[in-house]
C-alpha cells in the first residue's frame, strides 16, 4: 500500500469521524429542551400565530345599561419556554371591578389560547368605561416580560334615558383670519347617546347666548325641529330618537369696533329629562371639536385686517378730467392735420 493510498483512507476514516461528532451534536442539540422562561402576552389583532391563526382583540360595542358585553381576547406564549397554569382576569375600569377569571392549563412555548368573557353591566354607571384584561393574575408564572400581560379596550354604557352630547365650531364666511365685519357660521351638533328618544319638551333643548362683540344676522336653521333667534339667544326646540342627532347652524358678524387681538368664546347648552319626570334636569355644555380638551368653548381671535400690497418702485400716474381728455384729443387732431397739409404742399 502506497503512501498516498493511506492518506486518502486516513483522510475518508477522519471525515466520517466527524460527521458521527456533528449528527450527534445534532441529535442531543435536538432533543435539548428550551431552557427559556415563558413570555405571555396580547399579540395586536391580525398578528399571524402559529398555524397560520391571526388574533383577536375585540369587544361587542357600545351597550344599553343592562345589556351584556362580550369580549375576546389571544393570549400567546411568545418565547419557547412552556408556560404552566394561570388564570386570565377582566376587569372594568379598575381591578376593583372584576368581570369574570378564566383558568388556563397551561401554554406550551410558541402556542396560543383564545378566551372569551361577558360583561354584565346591570349597575353600572353609565358614561365611558375601560375594560382591562390580564394574563397570570396571580402571578404563578415566571416570565421573560412581566410588563406585556395586559391588554385594554373603551366601551360607552349607555343609560336608558337621553343623554346629549354636544360640539359646536365656527367657520369664517369670508375666508382667511377673522376680521371685524366679518360674518361666521355657527354649527352646533347634538347627538342622543342614550337608550330612549329625546322628546320636546316644554322648555328648549338648545339654547346658545352670544356673546357680546358678535351679533346674530337673523339666519338659522336645523337639520329637524325648529330653531330660531330670540333677541341675542339661539334657541332649538325638537325630538332626538337614540343614537340619532340634529344640527343647527346660525351666522353671526363680528362687530366693527372689535379690538384687533380680542378673543371671543362662548358656548351653548343642551338640555333633557334624565330622571323621567317630565322636567329638562340634565345639561351638557357644547365642546370644541378642534381641541383635545372636553367641553370647552368655541373661540376665535379678532385679527387686523391685511390690505393689498403696494408694488415697489411704482409711481403715481396723473390723470386727465373728461375736459382735459377731450382737449388733448382736439390738440393731437390739429397738429396731425397740420403735420398733413405741410407734407402735401412739400409734395
Amino acid at each position: 500500500m502506497n503512501d498516498r493510498t493511506r492518506l486518502g483512507r486516513r483522510g475518508l476514516l477522519g471525515g466520517l469521524a466527524l460527521a458521527v461528532v456533528l449528527l450527534a451534536g445534532i441529535g442531543v442539540f435536538a432533543e435539548d429542551p428550551c431552557e427559556k422562561q415563558p413570555d405571555l402576552w396580547f399579540p395586536a389583532p391580525g398578528v399571524v400565530l402559529s398555524g397560520g391563526v391571526t388574533s383577536i382583540q375585540e369587544i361587542s360595542g357600545d351597550v344599553c345599561q343592562g345589556g351584556t358585553v362580550t369580549i375576546t381576547v389571544t393570549v400567546d406564549n411568545l418565547s419557547c419556554g412552556n408556560a404552566g397554569p394561570f388564570d386570565v382576569t377582566a376587569y372594568w375600569d379598575s381591578t376593583a371591578h372584576p368581570i369574570q377569571t378564566k383558568h388556563v392549563d397551561g401554554l406550551p412555548g410558541c402556542e396560543f389560547v383564545e378566551l372569551t368573557f361577558t360583561w354584565d353591566t346591570d349597575g353600572v354607571p353609565p358614561g365611558p368605561h375601560t375594560i382591562i384584561v390580564r394574563a397570570d393574575t396571580g402571578s404563578t408564572v415566571a416570565e421573560l416580560n412581566e410588563s406585556n400581560n395586559e391588554y385594554t379596550f373603551d366601551v360607552l354604557v349607555r343609560p336608558n334615558t337621553p343623554m346629549l352630547e354636544a360640539s359646536k365650531r365656527y367657520v369664517d364666511v369670508n375666508e382667511g383670519t377673522v376680521n371685524p365685519g366679518d360674518t361666521i357660521r355657527y354649527e352646533v351638533e347634538i347627538v342622543n347617546d342614550g337608550c330612549e328618544d329625546l322628546e320636546n319638551g316644554s322648555g328648549h333643548e338648545f339654547v346658545d347666548e352670544l356673546p357680546g362683540l358678535v351679533e346674530p344676522t337673523g339666519y338659522v336653521q336645523a337639520t329637524s325641529g325648529t330653531a330660531a333667534v330670540v333677541g341675542t339667544t339661539i334657541v332649538w326646540d325638537g325630538s332626538i330618537p337614540a343614537g340619532g342627532s340634529v344640527t343647527v347652524i346660525y351666522r353671526v358678524v363680528v362687530a366693527e369696533d372689535a379690538g384687533v387681538g380680542t378673543e371671543i368664546c362662548n358656548q351653548g347648552h343642551a338640555y333633557w329629562d334624565e330622571s323621567g319626570d317630565g322636567a329638562a334636569d340634565a345639561s351638557e355644555p357644547t365642546d370644541d371639536p378642534t381641541t383635545p380638551e372636553d367641553d370647552d368653548p368655541t373661540c376665535f381671535t379678532v385679527e387686523e385686517p391685511i390690505g393689498p400690497i403696494p408694488l415697489c418702485g411704482t409711481i403715481d400716474a396723473p390723470s386727465l378730467s373728461e375736459w382735459g381728455a377731450i382737449a388733448l384729443t382736439s390738440l393731437l387732431a390739429i397738429a396731425f392735420g397740420w403735420t398733413l397739409r405741410r407734407r402735401r404742399a412739400a409734395a
